[in-house]
């Protein structure tokens, strides 16, 4: 057992701390990386699931499909059917919509020119009979590396991602109970959105997704995250809202939500090819410690160091309790593993720090809300636009402040609460 402390930046320049427990549980059946993770609940029981990756070797004759699920109730794993494709696969997603886990996208590494070919199959795995429905409906630009999340239980976005030559900037949409694929609003066209080996998800209608590697010399990582707001009522438009630049590049780490919070752990700060080779050509990738949460939408963030280090993460088992599951992945000295960590947080984001403030809705269409801390329920407050124009201001009295934001422009806003003896900022989005 060890304990991860995790840092988190809810303003800037104030630290809030928390702490995780990581435990490790059954071992995965074979050591494997980069293998698509997802769970699910089935008859009471927890389960998670793994489909395709990579074996220890990490080299093309490693690639498999086979796919394994773990019983929390039991602590142990079952081994189940292929993925029914022609090869094995890396860089796949999964999702959990209705009881099936659809297995999108990956790439299949050849021993002939064009070497990786990006996959457009959607396998369909029907989890309370553990059979292989036959595939839906091809996704339309093939895609492996994607960020892949679920929309209110119903529909799968795919964003961004490779695609055999290129990162694209589709945004591409699944119904499953339709088989159907539709085109949500891309991401915007440029190196700080698009991207491959990110990871994200979507919490209410807010998809967040961060790091990955860009087009550009060695493919460099990146540190960005991304936020865009999806309209419920035309699931297909999409708000794109201006990149938060983080401080900390990241690439292949598993993301899951806390406390409706999204959290990204383990990755490296290099990219690096399916054989933990960095794309720059400096040897073996090292992997990182990090486990990171994004309160309040604000970033950057920072991170203590952890025991655990693994990258090359598709996916992580997310269950019901809130926990999380670590299956697999590459460790250091390109040691691929068959670890598998249960991850459960001891300390709510509600109630690591009475000094921190919290503000809501973000993103916000109007009215936005801020919770004090005791010592500033007295003191100003001021907001600014992007261009460090001031567009509000007043004094703050009590323990809530409202801003009404209706009637101004769209956009990026920071609010600087002035308290006795401390400064805080806040940024939040109108959409």
């Amino acid at each position: 057992m060890r304990d991860l402390l995790i840092l988190l930046l809810c303003c800037f320049g104030q630290q809030i701390f928390s702490q995780a427990d990581w435990q490790l549980r059954a071992p995965m059946p074979m050591p494997t990386a980069n293998n698509a993770v997802c769970a699910a609940q089935v008859d009471g029981d927890d389960r998670v699931y793994s489909f395709g990756g990579i074996g220890v070797g990490l080299d093309r004759l490693a690639i498999h499909r086979r796919a394994y699920r773990y019983s929390t109730l039991l602590d142990a794993w079952t081994t189940l059917p292929e993925i029914p494709d022609t090869s094995g696969k890396i860089a796949s997603a999964a999702s959990v919509v209705g009881g099936v886990a659809y297995v999108i996208g990956g790439y299949h590494v050849l021993n002939a020119s064009p070497f990786e070919i990006s996959s457009n199959k959607v396998h369909r795995f029907y989890l309370s009979t553990e059979t292989w429905l036959t595939d839906g409906a091809p996704i339309p630009i093939p895609i492996d590396d994607q960020v892949q999340a679920v929309w209110r239980d119903s529909l799968i976005y795919v964003i961004t991602g490779w695609s055999n030559t290129t990162n694209v900037s589709a945004v591409q949409v699944y119904d499953p109970a339709l088989d159907t694929w539709s085109v949500g609003t891309a991401v915007i066209n440029s190196n700080a959105y698009r991207a491959f080996g990110a990871s994200g998800t979507i919490i209410g209608d807010t998809i967040f997704y961060y790091g990955g590697a860009s087009m550009g010399s060695s493919f460099p990582a990146q540190d960005k995250l991304r936020i865009g707001v999806i309209d419920p009522l035309s699931p297909l438009t999409i708000q794109w809202l201006p990149v938060v630049n983080t401080g900390r590049a990241s690439y292949r780490s598993g993301c899951g939500t806390l406390q409706n919070r999204p959290f990204w752990v383990g990755g490296s700060s290099m990219s690096y090819n399916y054989d933990a080779v960095a794309y720059n050509g400096s040897g073996v990738v090292a992997p990182a410690t990090d486990l990171a949460i994004l309160p309040n939408t604000n970033a950057p963030f920072s991170l203590e160091s952890a025991g655990a280090e693994v990258m090359d993460l598709r996916g992580v088992g997310q269950l019901s309790s809130g926990d999380i599951h670590i299956c697999g992945g590459i460790g250091p000295n390109a040691e691929v593993s068959a670890t598998n960590w249960l991850i459960t947080t001891s300390v709510g984001i509600g109630e690591l720090d009475a000094t921190a403030p919290r503000i809501f809705p973000v993103p916000s269409s109007g009215s936005v809300t801020v919770d004090l801390p005791q010592d500033l329920f007295q003191g100003r407050y001021a907001v600014y636009n992007t261009l460090g124009a001031m567009v509000l201001e007043g004094r703050i009295e009590g323990p809530r402040l409202q801003l009404e934001m209706a009637d101004r422009p769209r956009g990026t806003y920071t609010v600087e609460l002035i308290g006795t003896g401390r400064v805080l900022s806040l940024r939040f989005w109108l959409v």
